[in-house]
């Protein structure tokens, strides 16, 4: 018993002095390296999640003529931007991939950013069903088309470390102060 109970201290204070800290989210994803993403953002830019190590990564997928949950997804994640200190805010991405190849447009990913005050900070990555679908595959994020105006898919918000591993991920309805405390945690 004795020998269990050392174990696991060894283990915490192992975790907690090479960066483990424990994150809410810490059960939600499969740790490991975080599957490549490249596409582009909704002013043409191209998004590597490569490119963004050194970053905390925020992900996400939604489509811009929801009436649901992608708008509180967005919404709640903006927010974890916005509470930020200025200083940090640079360090971190939220990502937003479509998950509604035809509606998504460059135009209508602009417009949606615009009328609900993304920050700079906040990409929406669209592209072709053959660009998307591989993302889609790799972060197990089911579609399902209901009809034009309505598209089932899987909500789920997933943070990646500076490294680029997968570190939490979290149903769409989590608050906005458990991301942050998450992305807090892996900026210190």
């Amino acid at each position: 018993m004795l020998r269990t109970i050392l174990s696991t201290v060894c283990a915490a204070l192992f975790l907690t002095a090479c960066g483990g800290a424990q994150l809410a989210g810490h059960k939600g994803v499969k740790e490991g390296l975080a599957p490549e993403i490249s596409l582009r953002d909704q002013n043409g830019r191209l998004v590597d999640l490569r490119q963004e190590r050194g970053r905390v990564v925020v992900l996400t997928f939604l489509y811009t003529h929801c009436r649901d949950i992608c708008p509180l997804i967005a919404s709640s994640l903006n927010a974890v931007l916005a509470n930020l200190p200025q200083a940090d805010r640079g360090r971190v991405r939220v990502v937003a991939v479509s998950v509604d190849p035809r509606g998504d447009t460059f135009a209508s990913v602009r417009r949606y950013t615009k009328e609900k005050n993304l920050l700079p900070q906040f990409r929406y990555l669209v592209g072709s069903k053959q660009e998307l679908e591989p993302v889609w595959a790799a972060y197990n994020i089911l579609i399902d088309p209901v009809n034009l105006e309505s598209i089932d898919h899987t909500g789920r918000i997933i943070v990646i470390d500076t490294k680029g591993q997968l570190r939490a991920g979290f149903p769409p309805t989590v608050p906005a102060a458990t991301v942050l405390s998450d992305v807090e945690k892996l900026l210190a």
